[in-house]
């Protein structure tokens, strides 16, 4: 696989963080644990978890991806480069909590199970489900385009319709013409003034 960073744009670079971050944020609300305690002589109490339960924080960090991606468009020069540094801290950001809930779930869970039952117990049964298998990559993949946009700059000139041609400055406008007291009729006399 070829990839050549001269094809890459800045629209295909946030476009791609784009999509990432909107898998992070539809990934991180859907269940990823559930989980049960049953105890004799009580009911059973069954919690089924998203990962904002369990951290708050991997939704706030994809939408501020989010965020960062439409400050990428809107800035220039140093600026998004700085915007592009963002990206990469909020996309390891990403990784590294999703990381940290993965290898700290049963803390997470028994925090969440002292706060419904009231105490602390333990020997519960979970079922873990695999969003994070989504998150992690797409956490990367932010990263990743973060780290593009903060090293490679891009062309991104307006378009030329919007842009004001400097040889063309000079030349007068019939109007202009007019309201400096010259004859648009009579070419090549653009310093003719009437008095």
């Amino acid at each position: 696989m070829n990839l050549n960073l001269r094809k890459l744009t800045l629209r295909n670079v946030i476009s791609l963080e784009l999509i990432c971050s909107i898998i992070v944020l539809i990934a991180v609300s859907r269940s990823w644990v559930s989980a049960t305690y049953s105890e004799t002589g009580f009911p059973s109490v069954s919690l089924s978890l998203s990962a904002n339960q369990l951290n708050p924080s991997l939704s706030g960090m994809a939408l501020a991806a989010i965020a960062s991606a439409l400050g990428a468009i809107a800035t220039r020069g140093v600026f998004r480069r700085i915007v592009g540094a963002v990206i990469v801290c909020l996309g390891s950001g990403i990784v590294l909590s999703t990381t940290n809930l993965m290898n700290n779930l049963d803390q997470f869970v028994g925090i969440k199970f002292e706060q419904a039952i009231g105490r602390q117990v333990s020997g519960w049964a979970t079922e873990i489900s695999h969003f994070n298998l989504l998150v992690l990559p797409a956490g990367l993949i932010i990263a990743i385009c973060g780290i593009v946009i903060a090293v490679k700059s891009f062309d991104t000139s307006m378009s030329k319709r919007y842009e004001r041609n400097s040889s063309l400055e000079t030349e007068l406008t019939p109007w202009q013409a007019l309201d400096k007291g010259i004859d648009p009729t009579i070419q090549g006399h653009t310093d003719q003034q009437l008095d």
